[in-house]
């Protein structure tokens, strides 16, 4: 599988978890309820500088873990004719969707 541009492949973490992999959320300062955590699996090269004739890469890596809004990757008819095909757990995302990314083995506490 191949991802173009600056789209990321993000497999989701559970969405009733308050804690997503370590991911501290607290709801009252955060609220968590609109955000949404994973793990990225496939990272695009990056978009493509046309004046400047050079692809400009991403700023994630396969493995980083990223916290963006929820509704972001869902609830459109695009979204979930996506889902269908590479599963319920997994989002594509452009880079400038994602709010956060941190590295899962030394997770950030949102909201101290």
């Amino acid at each position: 599988m191949r991802m173009f541009n600056d789209t990321v492949l993000v497999r989701l973490d559970p969405e009733d978890s308050k804690i997503c992999d370590g991911l501290l959320v607290k709801p009252e300062i955060a609220h968590s309820h609109v955000f949404r955590t994973g793990e990225a699996v496939a990272v695009g090269p990056g978009k493509w500088a046309a004046k400047a004739d050079v692809r400009v890469p991403t700023g994630i890596n396969v493995g980083d873990g990223v916290v963006f809004v929820k509704f972001v990757a869902t609830h459109t008819k695009t979204a979930e004719s996506i889902q269908h095909v590479i599963g319920k757990d997994l989002s594509i995302l452009h880079e400038s969707d994602i709010l956060l990314v941190y590295d899962r083995k030394d997770v950030p506490e949102i909201g101290q």
